[in-house]
């Protein structure tokens, strides 16, 4: 009889081995169902968080106001560097309500800013009649009128939940988005460091606001009463207004970063922007830590008026007492005032409003021709770049 080969052979199989078989099997069957279903909802995730993100943003807007020519560039400057630091917040623009968005020909600035201001940057236009506040002296009308008030029409965007409202004549050094997530409150403001007074007051040229129609309306009410000559002169009667109702109630903002002025470069004691007296002061850290700076070189003109050389001369960072060479403070200070006019030039198409002679302007006293922004500027060569994005709704919105 032929013996059978080992392979012929029956085989036994313990029942525990065949079990581990199948253990392993539906494992690895496990594990490939767990890898499909990560893999679907890691696909799905990015949607549906954009959406949230979407949602959340569009309850969020910065807000700005022009009243002439030179405001509304500057407030294009603005949404440029928002556009140019990512933020993610809606833009708003409140313009006097005579204007329109129909270029009539190539000098038409004003209506050639509008069309950027919506289709480049999607800004959302609200035509409305501008806030406006008289000086008043006893029962006397001394008709000197302030439109600066009209930031208060951040108020009445009650569609969202929080507004950075802004000054134009400030340069942005960073996105201010994160100041959306401040915990709830009215307004949030940083204090003018630079008052002797102590407590210092709130500061108007950055309010981070709650919308409210009451709050509109009792802001209105007020300005229509008029205000104090000396304070309607010097343009404080806004940051007169905001004080009188928020100052013990004011979520209040660190000015470093939130409040730097281009005169701290020019001082010699630091003690107040620093807030103490033993830190050192590094005009390099300053400015990296800043997030945005506010012209303020009194008596010398704003960013759109040209330097008169002696004022330069006079009022520009010593150096220590050096007026010859540089220091970090002096071509810092510089290219705060060189980099605003470019970019006025660049953007608008606006060259610098010529320089006034120093000695009509260097006293203290309120006014003087530089005050303002309805000075006449020349054009640049040029026209403005009027981008069409097909995406954007070509429509105001309703004003209050």
């Amino acid at each position: 009889m032929r013996r059978r080969r080992s392979d012929e052979l029956p085989r036994f199989v313990r029942d525990d081995e065949s079990r581990e078989f199948r253990w392993r099997r539906r494992y690895w069957i496990y594990v490939a169902l767990f890898l499909v279903i990560c893999w679907i909802l890691y696909r799905r995730k990015p949607d549906d968080d954009s959406s949230n993100s979407s949602k959340k943003w569009s309850k969020n807007a910065y807000s700005l106001y022009a009243t002439d020519s030179a405001t509304l560039c500057h407030a294009l400057l603005l949404f440029d560097a928002l556009a140019k630091y990512g933020s993610k917040a809606d833009r708003v623009l409140f313009f006097p309500r005579h204007w329109d968005t129909v270029i009539s020909d190539s000098r038409d600035r004003d209506s050639q800013l509008l069309v950027m201001a919506q289709n480049k940057y999607n800004v959302k236009l609200h035509p409305i009649n501008l806030l406006t506040v008289e000086a008043r002296k006893a029962d006397e009308w001394t008709g000197t009128w302030d439109k600066s008030v009209t930031k208060f029409m951040a108020f009445s965007l009650t569609s969202y939940d929080r507004v950075i409202a802004l000054d134009s004549d400030i340069t942005l050094l960073s996105s201010l988005d994160e100041l959306f997530a401040l915990p709830p409150t009215s307004i949030a403001m940083p204090r003018a460091y630079w008052y002797e007074t102590l407590p210092a007051p709130l500061t108007s040229l950055l309010m981070v606001i709650k919308p409210d129609m009451d709050e509109f309306q009792r802001f209105k009410d007020v300005i229509t009463g008029g205000g104090n000559p000396a304070l309607v002169n010097a343009h404080k009667f806004d940051m007169e207004l905001v004080n009188d109702r928020f100052e013990h109630s004011a979520l209040v903002l660190p000015h470093r970063p939130y409040a730097l002025l281009t005169g701290e470069f020019r001082q010699h004691n630091h003690s107040r922007y620093l807030g103490n007296t033993f830190e050192e002061w590094d005009a390099e850290k300053v400015l990296k830590e800043a997030k945005l700076v506010h012209f303020s070189d009194w008596p010398l003109p704003k960013p759109w008026i040209m330097w008169p050389s002696e004022g330069l001369a006079e009022v520009q960072p010593d150096c220590d007492g050096s007026h010859e060479g540089t220091c970090a403070e002096r071509r810092i200070w510089k290219h705060f005032y060189e980099d605003f006019r470019q970019r006025r030039k660049d953007i608008c198409r606006l060259l610098s409003v010529p320089a006034p002679d120093w000695y009509s302007i260097k006293g203290d006293a309120h006014p003087n021709i530089t005050e303002g922004t309805s000075h006449e500027a020349p054009h640049g060569e040029g026209q403005v770049d009027v981008q069409s994005n097909p995406k954007t709704e070509q429509s105001f919105a309703h004003d209050v």
